[in-house]
């Protein structure tokens, strides 16, 4: 498939994925859950993943399969944890998921792959992207630090890891600033 054409149908894999999170909302009834008892006090997020290393970061980048953002050819809308195919993945704050499901495109599996998006308070959405498989369904309360599915390499992806991603009003946002510094090896609250 020519690079131009496979862009296409990661963006609109990934648009696909947020449409059905909107639909999602509009659509059903839901309260937002406050801070749950063991939240963070130091940072609003924790990491994902208890350990692994940061493979790729927010902003522009040079990976042909990444789709165009902010004014780049290539952006890469949120950070990609590796670790081990399995690994448990956290809800990074509460919340209440709003889509467990694949990005599929004439029949392959392309962008996110099995994903999950968690709906938080404030109008934040957080994206956990490749995974293996799922422990949550839409419509679900969830709390920060909560198995809510395990890491993979589905969708348009170079190794076992989550795709993280952050979004304030619908707008990827770098998660960094939100996450304890030091990385997921350091996953003290």
């Amino acid at each position: 498939m020519e690079i131009a054409r496979q862009d296409q149908l990661i963006a609109e894999a990934e648009q696909a994925a947020w449409q059905q999170a909107q639909f999602w909302m509009q659509h059903n009834l839901f309260t937002l859950p406050g801070a749950g008892a063991g939240h963070s006090t130091k940072y609003p997020l924790i990491w994902p993943l208890q350990q692994g290393s940061i493979t790729l970061l927010f902003g522009p980048c040079t990976q042909a399969f990444e789709p165009p953002g902010f004014g780049y050819a290539h952006f890469h809308a949120g950070v990609d944890i590796a670790y081990s195919q399995g690994s448990p993945i956290l809800a990074a704050d509460d919340g209440v998921v709003v889509a467990a499901s694949s990005s599929v495109v004439s029949g392959q599996l392309v962008g996110y792959g099995n994903y999950i998006i968690v709906a938080h308070r404030n109008n934040f959405f957080s994206l956990y992207g490749h995974l293996l498989g799922f422990q949550v369904k839409a419509g679900d309360s969830v709390h920060q630090g909560q198995l809510i599915g395990y890491e993979g390499s589905t969708g348009n992806s170079t190794g076992p890891h989550v795709h993280f991603e952050y979004r304030y009003g619908g707008q990827p946002t770098n998660p960094l600033p939100y996450l304890p510094p030091n990385g997921p090896n350091n996953f003290s609250q």
